[in-house]
């Protein structure tokens, strides 16, 4: 057992190591990254639920928002001038931050157009079912739609 924990723990290190290697590397678009993705790391925090529904909903569009700026960063001069030029826009902060609005607008409002839809759906299979009931009860006769067979009927009326 020893020797998966030590196995474990220089794994960990490797990827630490190759990850902070690679944002050394990458800074200046990890500087946009991090500050762009800040509404994410938010509602990651408060999101309570075990499927990170709000995470998900608010991390999609926020990276949808930072993504023009890191594509702008990688294409024109990706240095530490040009990102803190780019975080300097109040544009940027305007896209970034909109765009994770925009995830947690979709996560309040998702839920009820859902509801919506699947109450819409219900009803209309209700309709359905009503109109074949109709149908059964003109082909069959009124003691298709009571739900009780005959010999339980005449039960209820000799007993009443």
């Amino acid at each position: 057992m020893t020797t998966r924990t030590a196995g474990s723990a220089a794994t960990r290190m490797i990827v630490i190591v190759i990850v902070a290697c690679i944002a050394a590397v990458t800074l200046p678009s990890v500087l946009i990254l991090g500050i762009g993705m800040l509404p994410t790391l938010a509602a990651m925090i408060t999101d309570r639920r075990k499927e990170k529904y709000a995470t998900l909903c608010v991390g999609c569009m926020n990276f949808t928002g930072v993504m023009p700026f890191m594509i702008r960063l990688w294409t024109e001069d990706h240095s530490y001038d040009h990102a803190f030029t780019v975080i300097a826009d109040p544009f940027t902060w305007l896209v970034m931050y909109g765009a994770a609005a925009l995830g947690w607008a979709i996560y309040f409002v998702a839920p009820g157009i859902v509801g919506m839809f699947i109450g819409l759906r219900t009803e209309q299979r209700i309709q359905r079912l009503r109109r074949r009931q109709r149908d059964l009860v003109e082909e069959w006769g009124p003691g298709v739609a009571s739900g009780r067979r005959d010999g339980e009927e005449k039960e209820k009326r000799n007993a009443g």
